[in-house]
């Protein structure tokens, strides 16, 4: 099991514990169905995250979409590393903006695992699942090098591409016409900037969906992905709980990032199938 950021934000006070929620609303004539289950960083609950390992277990458990990040190095390249250094996973305090490619290959991870280029994650997944890729910081030259690397590889149809500045949003657009977008959303408030500048969804974080923080983006009716876990919960980001799993549903976004996909697709085994293909905005309808 691999290593994982505790959660630094606002801590516990604000989790909502509503107990048990049915999976249907009242109005039993809206079907709720199956959010799309988007794999964090691939099957990270059980793998070493945005390892092939990973990846591969994420598509093998079901998952509609997996999750990878991106990095550059200190030689351009860019990498599917989640945190800025290789402290919480090894123990190692180096940058990854500090090291070359060849550092990075030369890193063993626990089991013998490597880290990944992101040319790795996209030829290993595309293929058989859309890859969303995390864009880790807000410059330009990532997401430059993030939208070479997706063309390069003929790859454009089968990724989405999630940013928390208007800015890089914008740029994608511009020398990718045809990419989806996602709202890493820096503030609810700007949700309007980013859809003007491509964005088809937008990520909300799961105490802020549950407790109402986010109820004017999700009443705006744009596509909601939520993120399990994390400030306000007493999970680290990615992790969860069948109750916790239960609640987020019964507020129907249409994705859902977790680190075990499992854990949805189970607690999903009474709802219908998605409604579109994970290409599309759907997923489960937002409320």
């Amino acid at each position: 099991m691999q290593a994982r950021e505790a959660c630094t934000s606002a801590g516990p006070a604000r989790w909502c514990a509503h107990g048990k929620v049915p999976l249907r609303r009242r109005n039993r004539d809206h079907v709720m169905k199956r959010p799309l289950v988007i794999a964090h960083r691939g099957f990270s609950a059980r793998y070493i995250e945005n390892t092939l390992t990973a990846y591969r277990a994420a598509v093998a458990a079901g998952a509609d979409i997996v999750e990878s990040d991106a990095r550059l190095s200190k030689d351009g390249q860019v990498w599917s590393c989640h945190d800025a250094t290789l402290q919480r996973l090894i123990g190692d305090p180096r940058a990854i903006a500090d090291l070359t490619s060849s550092d990075l290959s030369a890193v063993e991870l626990p089991g013998g695992e490597r880290l990944t280029t992101l040319r790795q994650a996209v030829r290993q997944i595309a293929h058989e699942r859309p890859v969303l890729i995390d864009i880790k910081t807000d410059d330009l030259d990532l997401i430059d090098a993030v939208v070479r690397e997706v063309r390069s590889l003929n790859a454009v149809k089968h990724v989405w591409i999630g940013a928390r500045s208007v800015a890089q949003l914008q740029r994608a657009k511009a020398t990718e016409p045809d990419l989806s977008l996602l709202a890493f959303l820096p503030d609810y408030a700007m949700a309007k900037e980013f859809a003007e500048a491509g964005a088809r969804a937008f990520r909300v974080w799961e105490c802020d969906l549950v407790d109402g923080a986010a109820a004017p983006l999700v009443e705006s009716h744009r596509t909601i992905w939520v993120t399990t876990g994390g400030r306000g919960t007493p999970f680290l980001v990615g992790d969860s709980s069948p109750d916790s799993i239960r609640r987020i549903l019964y507020r129907r976004p249409s994705g859902i990032l977790l680190n075990d996909p499992m854990l949805l697709i189970q607690n999903c085994s009474g709802l219908g199938t998605t409604s579109a293909a994970p290409m599309d905005l759907a997923g489960g309808a937002s409320t």
